[in-house]
């Protein structure tokens, strides 16, 4: 009798213990949170990959917030209750505005940037431009005659950039020389200025990806013309403009800035961060390259030099 006495108690507490993790909710693991733009396609295709190097380099699933142009902040806090969110990157100037609705004790990180936000920003963050050093060392490599870089640039927009620039051309033997504008029209006398001088032969003209400074149809014809007639190399931050007739470009690999963003975010989350809320350039990036503006300009590439490259202009049959 004892033992079943014993066996029915043994039972009872197998089955209490099964009930109550039943009975009990999961806490469902706290997790990385995206914020990403609605965008059509194939725009949103950038920053799905800038994702998919987020999970990538954190070695797990995030959380994926998509961001209509009209949404309702409930919609942000709603998402960080309901999946646990402790830490979020934002991607696009849609994700870095939604910022505004995180708490500010949450470590936030922003990325796929365009324009550096506001000084008062408390974040840091990653923008879609190259960093300027890799450009520079790419100019030395085809051709290491030249001595100077000019540059044209919005301070509104890129002060933080340039301010970086000084430095990396110092250390790539180069002399960057800099002048300001914001508008179409003080960048476009720069430009004559610039292309009427002399020596341009040792010099290279740096184009950003700005509209408030160089546009396709007007601007960027008149430059190519001129430093054309004049064998100065034309380089950008523009993978667009290569296929124009600017020498080559250096732009960011989508999948290896959200690794970069990843990385930065796992410094923030640590409190050791060293990154502040400043803005930085992307430095996983891709290469394209003009042949016949190569050519012209006395760089000789082979076939094999030139399935270096990510991509090549023109594009042959």
């Amino acid at each position: 009798m004892t033992n079943v006495v014993k066996l029915f108690t043994r039972i009872a507490i197998a089955v209490s213990v099964c009930w109550c993790f039943i009975c009990t909710p999961v806490l469902a693991a706290s997790k990385v949170g995206i914020i990403i733009p609605e965008l059509r396609a194939p725009f949103n295709e950038i920053f799905d990959s800038v994702a998919d190097g987020i999970e990538s380099e954190l070695g797990k699933p995030t959380s994926r917030l998509i961001l209509e142009k009209n949404y309702s902040p409930g919609k942000v806090t709603g998402w960080l209750s309901a999946n646990k969110i402790d830490a979020v990157i934002t991607l696009g100037s849609r994700g870095k505005k939604a910022a505004v609705y995180l708490p500010n004790e949450m470590p936030i990180v922003l990325g796929g940037l365009l324009s550096a936000p506001s000084p008062t920003n408390p974040h840091p963050g990653l923008a879609l431009t190259p960093e300027p050093g890799a450009m520079f060392g790419l100019l030395k490599k085809l051709d290491a005659s030249r001595s100077k870089v000019v540059v044209v640039y919005n301070p509104l927009k890129y002060q933080w950039l340039i301010d970086l620039a000084k430095r990396q051309a110092v250390e790539n033997k180069l002399q960057l020389v800099e002048y300001k504008a914001t508008d179409l029209k003080q960048a476009a006398i720069i430009y004559n200025e610039v292309l009427s001088g002399s020596e341009l032969d040792k010099t290279a003209l740096w184009l950003l990806q700005d509209r408030t400074v160089v546009d396709s149809k007007v601007v960027l014809p008149f430059i190519l013309e001129k430093s054309w007639q004049r064998d100065m190399i034309v380089f950008s931050s523009a993978l667009g403009h290569v296929s124009k007739g600017v020498l080559f470009a250096m732009y960011p690999n989508n999948v290896a800035h959200g690794e970069q963003l990843a990385e930065m975010l796992q410094q923030v989350k640590t409190g050791g961060s060293k990154y502040g809320n400043r803005i930085y350039p992307s430095s996983g990036l891709q290469k394209a390259i003009n042949s016949r503006t190569a050519e012209h300009l006395g760089i000789k590439k082979t076939k094999s030099e030139l399935r270096e490259y990510d991509v090549v202009f023109p594009v042959s049959n």
